[in-house]
């Protein structure tokens, strides 16, 4: 009989050694893609994950207007990765197209996926199977400034609660106070203001984007009423000129020059303004719908999924299913002061020294999001039907006009 040569005895030995070493021989390294407005947060989670499991995951940052081009031409090349973290409004697109994995079982199971804000769970359902959750969230809240209050003689520690009192707020910041204005928007930026001032509409009952062509579309209280405050805010001159033509450049930086008495905004303000403007005094408030009691705001930031084809999905549930694991929520997230998507946990120990981030991460649990498919056509493009209402309602003077007009628009986008 012939005897192996010493390489094959050798590489015997090496192979039963190693098949049976634990964690060692199979070990993976998984990719997740990240928009690059999020990739700082999903890092953080990324290295938590790393510092205690044998199989890695390595970060990919895709710029943010790239990412649904790059997606779609992954899934179709079948070159994907194994997870992937993108804007959550695009949620509708994808799972239409069939570029997610279907994940009803996994996370249907997972008593953690029922403490995810409601808004992210609505957003990643299609056809009544789940194809994602909450990763990294970011929310709008209504930003003011304490010491403008002050000088206009209001209560620093009670912001608006209804839309009348925010109009009634603003017009006495402009009154009262040299050089100050009331409020502020970016006037033609409809991404701004679908974050921003699409809340206090819904969030006074109205419908805004349509699901099919036949669908209610801005729709219900909250739409004529934001408008028209807006609008009657612009005639007063209680915002300043140069809202209007502001495409979004000046969306936060306005309200850093400390003459803003309030402006919608996002959670990320808060780390921003310590940082930069460590003496300014601001506040942070849900935004409010017409009543007391209405406050509400747009649930933004991004999803986590798996793209159909991806080649250790069985790992990348994992992955996801420990995301949502007090563990990560607080280590990862909270620790680094960005909000968890787990609405039970919003009160938590590293928010207590800095409670506005408290009532930012609240701010998740009574939130929404549109769930409209062709999202850029009807609200980011630069001559969306959202943009146009807008600025021919504040600006041109016709409100009613400009709730038709739109109306018809989105119809015929959301029937294609």
């Amino acid at each position: 009989m012939r005897m192996p040569s010493l390489w094959q005895a050798a590489l015997a030995v090496a192979m039963s050694a190693t098949a049976f070493v634990p964690g060692t021989a199979f070990a993976e390294t998984l990719s997740l893609w990240a928009r690059a407005s999020s990739s700082t947060a999903a890092q953080h989670m990324i290295d938590l994950w790393n510092s205690n499991h044998d199989d890695k995951i390595e970060l990919t940052t895709i710029p943010d207007n790239q990412m649904v081009t790059k997606l779609a031409t992954s899934v179709q090349a079948g070159d994907v990765p194994d997870l992937i973290s993108f804007d959550l409004i695009f949620m509708p697109d994808f799972m239409k197209a069939g570029f997610l994995t279907d994940l009803t079982a996994e996370l249907s199971a997972d008593p953690n996926q029922a403490k995810v804000a409601q808004a992210f769970r609505d957003l990643a359902t299609y056809d009544g199977k789940l194809y994602g959750t909450g990763f990294t969230p970011d929310v709008s809240i209504l930003l003011y400034n304490k010491d403008l209050f002050v000088k206009a003689g209001l209560d620093p520690e009670s912001p608006p609660k209804t839309l009348a009192q925010l109009q009634e707020y603003a017009k006495k910041i402009k009154d009262t106070v040299p050089d100050a204005y009331g409020y502020y928007f970016s006037g033609s930026c409809g991404g701004c203001n679908i974050f921003t001032q699409a809340p206090m509409m819904w969030g006074s009952g109205a419908t805004l984007l349509p699901t099919s062509g036949d669908a209610p579309a801005l729709e219900g209280p909250g739409v004529v009423e934001v408008l028209t405050m807006l609008k009657d805010m612009w005639e007063a001159g209680i915002i300043p000129e140069s809202a209007e033509a502001d495409t979004g450049a000046n969306f936060f930086a306005t309200f850093e020059t400390g003459t803003i008495g309030m402006v919608g905004s996002g959670g990320f303000a808060i780390s921003a303004l310590k940082a930069n403007h460590p003496d300014m005094n601001f506040g942070i408030a849900p935004l409010p719908g017409i009543n007391e009691g209405q406050a509400s705001s747009f649930v933004g930031g991004d999803v986590i999924a798996i793209p159909t084809g991806a080649k250790n999905a069985d790992l990348a549930k994992q992955f996801i299913a420990w995301q949502l694991t007090d563990e990560a929520q607080l280590e990862g997230l909270a620790k680094n002061l960005i909000l968890p998507s787990r609405t039970d946990l919003a009160d938590n120990k590293y928010f207590q020294e800095e409670p506005r981030y408290i009532v930012t991460a609240q701010a998740v649990g009574i939130g929404q999001t549109p769930y409209a498919f062709h999202f850029n056509d009807m609200v980011n493009a630069d001559q969306s039907p959202w943009l146009t209402m807008i600025q021919t309602a504040v600006f041109d003077g016709d409100v009613e006009g400009a709730i038709e007009t739109a109306r018809e628009v989105m119809r015929s986008i959301a029937a294609e």
